[in-house]
């Protein structure tokens, strides 16, 4: 029984790992393709204007 348990939780952290290599792909892929989509360097000004954005927000809370 001891055996079934750890098969089991093998494969319960091969499915949490296999989805964390995925949800790292998406991102880097999504990352890549908006550098690609925006001119040298606008990619680090957006995030910072978003980011800038939502912190403003949370402070007038």
């Amino acid at each position: 029984m001891d055996g079934l348990a750890q098969t089991i939780g093998n494969g319960i952290s091969g499915l949490v790992a296999g989805s964390f290599a995925v949800i790292g792909s998406v991102l880097r892929g999504m990352v890549n393709s908006l550098n690609q989509a925006l001119p040298g360097g606008m990619l680090a000004l957006v995030l910072f204007v978003v980011l800038a954005v939502a912190a403003w927000q949370l402070i007038k809370r």
